[in-house]
């Protein structure tokens, strides 16, 4: 079996960072892979399915994910690297995977602690800029936590990355958008203070109005 193929990504061996969850019919986890480049990580799921206007019957949810990979990257923000999506329907139903590089160097925003005032208005000011740009887009991420958050300084400057885009989706309004992961966010984060939260959404109100300087 090739990296290319189905069979090779649904059988590689690796540990559970999230073991097979169910959920109504079907289930869904994911595994950390050793590959020749790096360490990766590799969704399975089999009957876990989302249901949107473009998909009434059923779209799995890795098959979203990979769909708002890819479109994140268009926008120029930072994901996990897409490395690999495939479907195929099995005896015992809908069969999908999806695998992505490590963020190297990357921790999540709930480990930011300690940060002096300036790293902390630093990266108030990243974190805003990126969801700026998301949901000028008109996209929702949905599932906003500070664990999907992810943060990696280069010297004195944060680089924010989004990770865990199975329930993201396109709004209809952008305004929807934002004010739903903003408030998803402010509830489930520590890290930002009041000053620090008054940062992000100027950032956020800048980009999100298109405004470069």
């Amino acid at each position: 079996m090739a990296e290319g193929d189905f069979d090779y990504w649904w059988n590689v061996p690796g540990d559970w960072v999230e073991p097979p969850n169910e959920r109504r019919n079907g289930w869904s986890g994911m595994l950390r892979v050793k590959g020749a480049t790096g360490t990766l990580y590799v969704k399975r799921q089999r009957n876990h399915l989302c249901r949107t206007l473009a998909h009434p019957l059923g779209w799995p949810t890795a098959s979203r994910e990979w769909h708002y990979l890819n479109r994140l990257r268009e926008l120029g923000l930072r994901v996990p690297v897409p490395v690999f999506h495939g479907v195929r329907r099995g005896s015992r139903g809908l069969e999908a995977v999806v695998v992505t590089e490590e963020l190297s160097g990357y921790a999540d925003l709930s480990q930011q602690l300690g940060l002096s005032v300036e790293r902390l208005v630093a990266l108030a000011r990243e974190i805003g800029s990126c969801l700026g740009v998301l949901h000028r887009a008109a996209l929702q991420h949905s599932c906003l936590y500070d664990k999907h958050v992810m943060v990696r300084w280069n010297g004195e400057r944060p680089e924010v990355a989004l990770i865990d885009l199975e329930k993201m989706r396109k709004r209809l309004r952008a305004q929807a958008a934002a004010k739903h992961d903003l408030e998803q966010l402010r509830r489930r984060q520590s890290v930002l203070d009041g000053a620090a939260w008054a940062v992000l959404l100027q950032a956020h109100a800048l980009t999100f109005a298109g405004c470069t300087g």
